[in-house]
């Protein structure tokens, strides 16, 4: 962000820089703003609602090269291919990024977002508090990293335990 005067300004026009008594934060600098924030269990249920009620209809196909692609009857095709991207539509500069996420149960008295240096970020949903903070370029393995997971629970852990509440 470019500060309060910046590009973003404007979306977010009650950001405030908090000084060190203003928040519980083991961080120097803290920001408070209000934002929006997409559930996506919900946004793609409704999605999928208005979609099928306009007489849309989903199709899984299977497909192999660019050819299968173009021969599909549909005036519509949403691409949903994700990393199969790069050998349907021989993309050489396709570069998967795997990112790590955690999700704890549910607390509703978690109402709040954090952004913590080191690419580390938390926050809350209905259907749990969602952790994140991996992002490993070039790595095609879509396994979950019980390391990773450790290593942004164990980053987390110390942010909430060094807190001054």
């Amino acid at each position: 962000m470019m500060g309060r005067h910046g590009l973003l300004a404007g979306l977010m026009p009650e950001t405030r820089n908090l000084t060190p008594r203003e928040h519980p934060f083991p961080f120097p600098y803290v920001r408070q703003y209000d934002t929006m924030f997409i559930y996506p269990s919900h946004y793609l249920e409704a999605m999928l609602r208005e979609f099928r009620i306009a007489g849309g209809k989903i199709v899984l196909q299977e497909m192999h090269d660019l050819h299968e692609v173009l021969a599909v009857p549909h005036t519509v095709i949403v691409n949903c291919t994700g990393l199969g991207a790069k050998a349907l539509f021989n993309d050489s500069e396709l570069t998967p990024v795997k990112g790590q996420l955690t999700i704890l149960l549910p607390q509703p008295e978690v109402d709040y977002a954090i952004e913590p240096p080191d690419g580390l970020y938390m926050f809350s949903r209905p259907d749990g508090v969602l952790l994140g903070g991996t992002h490993e370029m070039g790595n095609w393995n879509l396994a979950p990293d019980p390391q990773a997971e450790a290593r942004i629970v164990a980053a987390h852990t110390q942010i909430f335990h060094d807190m001054h509440v």
